[in-house]
């Protein structure tokens, strides 16, 4: 049996890790301000079932490969700034309402990243690589390996979710209080900014 204090401590890791800012939250926030917490959910989802999904795999069949090839998370590195530079710039182009009647069409356009792109995102987010790769060599216990992994598992669908619909919820409130375009314009360029800014500290 896996113990108390056990999963207080991976509940711990995972409040310090899973709530701060990151992608996947700065994403949320973005997305919640711009088009509402309900148009967010797809992106919950993604990030809920992805990231999971990557640690399972990370601990099951990738770590003893990247154990031994330095180049692959050289490669992955690369590749993660290319896709949140892109994300990024998706975020600080997103339409916004000039007036007020154009709000409710606004909230209606697509958003800057659906389902499929936010479990693909997990792949290429340096936090989610850090964090899954701790869980994975700290929170796991290696006698109990597989029971622990599943348990991690199942506690991250939990605190992922409720992390990034704080966030989306955070960015609906931030939208009911503020109107002007010019500062609706200005937050979704400091949003874009911080994405990059919080991968570039976890990958440089």
């Amino acid at each position: 049996m896996l113990g108390w204090d056990w999963l207080l401590a991976l509940v711990l890791f995972e409040l310090a890790t899973g709530y701060t800012p990151g992608p996947n939250n700065l994403i949320a926030l973005s997305i919640g301000f711009n088009h509402g917490y309900r148009r967010t959910l797809p992106h919950i989802l993604g990030v809920t079932i992805g990231f999971p999904l990557m640690l399972l795999a990370i601990g099951f069949f990738l770590k003893p490969l990247l154990d031994h090839s330095p180049l692959l998370f050289e490669g992955l590195k690369y590749l993660s700034i290319a896709f949140v530079l892109y994300l990024a710039w998706k975020v600080a182009t997103a339409p916004v309402a000039e007036e007020e009647s154009e709000i409710e069409e606004a909230e209606l356009q697509p958003t800057p990243i659906n389902f499929w792109q936010s479990v693909l995102l997990q792949w290429v987010n340096p936090k989610a690589w850090a964090g899954a790769l701790s869980i994975v060599t700290i929170y796991t216990i290696p006698e109990r390996f597989t029971q622990s992994m599943l348990a991690a598992a199942f506690v991250t669908v939990f605190m992922v979710f409720t992390a990034v619909s704080l966030w989306a919820l955070a960015g609906r409130f931030l939208k009911g209080a503020i109107r002007d375009p010019k500062k609706i314009r200005l937050f979704n360029w400091t949003m874009a900014l911080l994405l990059v800014l919080s991968v570039g500290m976890m990958v440089f």
